[in-house]
């Protein structure tokens, strides 16, 4: 198993259930980014927003506390694409985001 960032004794075990919670949560950030793509109403908006947000923070605990450093790296930079996106909208930091994310759900289903 590759070094796990902040503890060795992460057993096979746990670290399935990480990458499980982890599967879970980007999903439903993905579904509630292109959710938020595709709409133009302000409520819904924010509240997918709020979505986003959760699910960004859940996947930032789970790296922390368990996966891969070269899934660390890669969720690290999820993470600055969203906020990128989230600033200003602009198409080429969705679509870095996207690839991001993918390569990173990718990475972490192997």
């Amino acid at each position: 198993m590759s070094e796990v960032e902040g503890s060795a004794s992460v057993s096979p075990d746990k670290y399935e259930a990480y990458r499980n919670d982890f599967i879970k949560s980007s999903n439903l950030f993905q579904e509630a980014l292109n959710d938020y793509t595709k709409t133009t109403e302000y409520h819904k908006k924010e509240q997918l927003k709020k979505t986003m947000d959760e699910a960004m923070k859940i996947m930032n605990q789970i790296v922390k506390a368990g996966l891969k450093k070269s899934e660390q790296t890669k969720e690290k930079k999820v993470s600055k694409d969203y906020t990128n996106y989230m600033k200003d909208g602009n198409s080429q930091n969705l679509k870095n985001l996207n690839d991001d994310l993918d390569d990173l759900q990718k990475s972490i289903k192997h």
